[in-house]
């Protein structure tokens, strides 16, 4: 009797893998540590991992496209608020100049390996940029709040995400903000949208005011997240 005998092509079995992903990083201290990837697709990822025991996070603070100015030199593109951050990279080092964040002025990110993403669920989004998140998107959000009218209730103070109790955005009645750890500088308001200028960034991310409430456009994953006012400064 003749057997007929079926092969399943893998492709069926596995996701397919559409690029490598170039990973940088430094510790900070035992546990955490600034970590960029740079992907195939010119898409990167810069952000703070958390990896204790059982407990790994990854906090991202920036994420865009990146270009390769020169031989030597990568521009990373913010998509949500538009700055460019040059960096200077080696051939297993990456290091940041003045215009960027002030806590990583002068920092170097040794290169750790590369790995592929493919096209499941959680890479697909984790290696690609949203269109909702997209700069035009989010200017004409902007321009909405900038221009309204009737003023929502607003008071400088400490603001804090009441399910990330890490998140903290102090913002003082003398014109100065401090997120830690990576940002400080001046802000401002202009209709009902709240403005911040990182001192080594430049205009770093804005918020939109709500009563009771503003809501920070400048972190990837924390875009749409509630900082509530936890307490309130006075004169």
């Amino acid at each position: 009797m003749k057997k007929n005998i079926f092969l399943i092509p893998l492709l069926f079995l596995t996701n397919y893998v559409l690029g490598q992903v170039h990973e940088y990083c430094n510790a900070i201290d035992m546990y955490e540590s600034v970590f960029l990837d740079l992907c195939d697709n010119n898409v990167y990822i810069l952000g703070f991992r958390t990896d204790y025991k059982d407990i790994y996070s990854e906090r991202i603070i920036s994420n865009g496209y990146y270009i390769e100015k020169s031989k030597d030199t990568i521009i990373l593109n913010d998509q949500i608020n538009g700055y460019g951050m040059p960096i200077q990279k080696g051939p297993d080092y990456v290091s940041f100049t003045e215009k960027s964040w002030c806590f990583m002025n002068n920092i170097t990110l040794s290169y750790k390996g590369n790995h592929g993403y493919n096209d499941g669920a959680y890479d697909s989004i984790y290696y690609t940029i949203d269109a909702y998140y997209s700069l035009d998107s989010l200017i004409q959000e902007r321009e909405l709040y900038r221009k309204h009218i009737v003023l929502n209730s607003f008071q400088p103070g400490i603001y804090e995400v009441s399910r990330l109790g890490d998140n903290r955005l102090i913002i003082n009645m003398d014109g100065t903000y401090s997120y830690p750890p990576m940002s400080e500088g001046t802000w401002k308001r202009e209709g009902n949208l709240l403005i911040f200028y990182d001192k080594c960034l430049g205009e770093a991310f804005t918020a939109f005011i709500e009563d009771g409430y503003i809501i920070p456009k400048h972190l990837f994953y924390y875009s749409d997240f509630k900082f509530y006012l936890y307490q309130q400064f006075y004169k």
